[in-house]
């Protein structure tokens, strides 16, 4: 994906402080892929200048449609009006490098509108003890923050999220905890990424973090979403703003667009998000 702004030197945590942050003149060199970063830095980035949250919705438990789809232990409905067109797969371990994970089951959706995004839609399912295994100090924090923001809790900076990424989590909006059959989860819309990136509809999606009632399981939904609000990519700086001016106030652009996204019905969105709330509520784990 081509990018116009200025990208991350590293895996290092940008810092968004209340008093405006001072910036390089030019772009530092691509981040490097060869090393496995520290598990703080590749999964969170700090906004202090968003609006605090408060909260996490929560959804009212609707009887889940008959599933359609079944792949290993996951099984869900697909609505058609999303797609028809699925591949399953069994992914193995990866447990070098930067993408740390355990053999999982992944789900990936064809045919899925909208077409040109950064993210296949995908749902997988990971085995937590395993993911434990490899990252020890990491998952537990990520189990736990779930199971508070399952619970009613207040969310944060950054909200659970796996598999790992190469970048940051720049914000979260539409939060709601929804419970699925086999237990509970949280959606969001978000974007990741190593730059001060304009919200877009190339790279926003909708992201489903749920757990098993045993514990045992963590889905994961990472499904494509797009609003006429939006520039179609993160091409260009919004504003007719300088580099300068949109790096240095960042932080404010941030909060405005997440109050922005906040304020729009599920039905504005592409696809409509109870149709996306629909489809994750009605999974099942079954080993």
């Amino acid at each position: 994906m081509k990018r116009l702004l200025i990208s991350l030197a590293g895996m290092s945590i940008l810092m968004f402080a209340c008093n405006l942050p001072s910036l390089p003149t030019q772009s530092p060199a691509a981040p490097t892929l060869g090393e496995t970063p520290t598990i703080d830095s590749t999964i969170s980035l700090e906004i202090t200048s968003t609006p605090e949250a408060t909260g996490t919705q929560m959804a009212t438990e609707t009887t889940a449609p008959v599933a359609n789809v079944t792949c290993n232990e996951l099984s869900f409905h697909l609505d058609p009006v999303l797609t028809s067109i699925k591949n399953c797969e069994t992914i193995p371990a990866s447990t070098e490098g930067i993408e740390i994970y355990p053999q999982y089951t992944k789900v990936t959706l064809q045919g899925y509108i909208p077409t040109e995004h950064f993210f296949a839609p995908q749902i997988s399912v990971f085995p937590v003890q395993q993911y434990l295994t490899l990252l020890p100090d990491f998952i537990p924090g990520q189990v736990s923050d779930l199971e508070t923001l399952i619970g009613g809790g207040t969310a944060g900076d950054s909200l659970p999220f796996l598999p790992l990424f190469n970048a940051a989590q720049l914000f979260h909006a539409q939060n709601q905890a929804i419970p699925f059959i086999s237990g509970g989860g949280i959606r969001y819309l978000t974007l990741y990424a190593q730059y001060f990136a304009p919200i877009n509809n190339h790279d926003l999606f909708y992201t489903y973090q749920g757990l098993t009632s045993d514990g045992n399981y963590w889905v994961s939904a990472i499904l494509p979403v797009t609003h006429s609000i939006l520039p179609a990519n993160g091409e260009s700086i919004p504003g007719g703003m300088s580099l300068d001016e949109f790096t240095n106030n960042y932080g404010t652009y941030l909060a405005d667009m997440v109050n922005q996204l906040n304020l729009q019905t599920g039905d504005s969105y592409t696809p409509h998000l109870t149709v996306l709330d629909a489809l994750v509520s009605s999974i099942k784990i079954q080993p």
